[in-house]
């Protein structure tokens, strides 16, 4: 248990040493911070925080009721509880570390990276007054690398889930038929997710995916009927030993004897497929996410498509949406993101979607990740347009 969370916390040393910071603090409150599930793992009731000093002490400061969870975890060096209140045993320790610098979870870019609230940043500044008197900065610097680069331990569950989500795919494929509702081709999927014994990577529940045959948007399934000529997109996720996979496929429905789906169908599969072979080129540590977004921009382009309507990738892990680098436009909407640069570990969905003014709408999501030599696929490639036949008798 918590190979991640001590892979995670020799990271976290590294990176305070390479920014000259002293000391880390996180405060957390029913595990209010969002990076609490990858730094510590370990759940609390009470106001805390964990103490990371730049010389790779480990320290816990909780409520009583807290404390045995957190030592027997045996991730810290010291766990330090208290009865009455958080205030007094904080300060003790923090005065006797003496640290010059202080970095919190604030930040102005990364929704995950800002776990401190502004109350509670105003309670431990003043709490904290008395025996500080150095700098307090952002942990987003590094917090945002730690959730980024993944580990050895962490790509290996990313693959995991993402070779359950191709499974259950191909199990669904076999079981879609012209006449279901979107709603009910989604529950084919949870049908699934509950005999392997996983659950959505969104919400952590045994709910449905995104299955859209009309009004493209990311929404829960309605009673749209699938019917013969259709273009069904299907965006799935799943989540296995707390990480996720983030996997689109589109899917055709043949009409009675169709063999082949309509020529502007598959010319529309071979430019998203040219399009993420063009983003997936330019995948390599150096590169700037906006590189690798518009090399699909600039070719939909040149091939007469409409411009993409939003980042050509994203990053997972703990989280569908796991911050940091994108692969996205150097637009307003996405901050410094699409500049940040790209790293061996990182891993990211590749989707330049293609929406076209005719109702073609096709998304097709896979998911890599970054090595030292350039990228390598995670999820197996999808080569060839998903054809449901109109006989039932499933994926041709």
């Amino acid at each position: 248990m918590y190979q991640v969370q001590r892979e995670k916390m020799d990271q976290a040393v590294h990176y305070l040493q390479e920014h000259n910071i002293d000391l880390w603090l996180i405060y957390t409150s029913e595990g209010s911070d969002p990076c609490i599930p990858l730094i510590t793992g370990v759940g609390t009731v009470g106001p805390g925080a964990f103490l990371l000093t730049r010389s790779g002490k480990r320290m816990a400061v909780c409520s009583s009721i807290d404390a045995q969870d957190l030592e027997e975890s045996q991730l810290f060096d010291e766990v330090h509880k208290y009865t009455n209140g958080l205030a007094e045993t904080l300060q003790k320790q923090i005065q006797h570390l003496s640290p010059q610098s202080i970095a919190l979870n604030i930040s102005k870019e990364e929704h995950l990276g800002d776990g401190l609230t502004a109350g509670r940043y105003r309670w431990l500044t003043k709490t904290l007054a008395p025996v500080f008197k150095g700098s307090y900065v952002s942990s987003e610097s590094f917090l945002s690398k730690l959730r980024a680069i993944k580990s050895h331990t962490e790509v290996q569950r990313i693959q995991k889930a993402i070779d359950v989500t191709q499974d259950i795919y191909q199990a669904v494929f076999e079981k879609l038929t012209v006449g279901m509702t979107e709603r009910q081709a989604g529950s084919l999927f949870v049908e699934e997710m509950a005999a392997r014994g996983v659950v959505n990577g969104i919400d952590r529940q045994l709910s449905l995916p995104i299955v859209m045959k009309e009004n493209i948007a990311h929404r829960a399934p309605g009673d749209a009927v699938i019917e013969v000529g259709d273009l069904v997109i299907f965006d799935f996720s799943v989540e296995v030993d707390g990480y996720v996979s983030d996997i689109a496929r589109t899917v055709y429905f043949a009409k009675p004897g169709e063999e082949e789906a309509p020529v502007v169908i598959q010319n529309a599969f071979r430019t998203v497929h040219e399009g993420i072979s063009r983003a997936a080129a330019m995948i390599k540590a150096g590169a700037k996410g906006y590189e690798v977004d518009q090399a699909a921009r600039s070719f939909y382009v040149s091939e007469g498509y409409p411009e993409i309507t939003h980042a050509t990738g994203h990053q997972i892990g703990m989280a569908v949406h796991d911050g940091g680098a994108l692969l996205g436009p150097r637009w307003q909407r996405y901050g410094k993101a699409p500049y940040q640069t790209i790293e061996a570990g990182m891993v990211f969905t590749i989707e330049p979607t293609l929406f076209l003014d005719n109702g073609i709408h096709f998304i097709v999501e896979e998911n890599v990740v970054v090595t030292e030599e350039g990228m390598k696929y995670l999820s197996t490639r999808q080569n060839e347009l998903i054809i449901i036949s109109y006989e039932n008798v499933g994926v041709k």
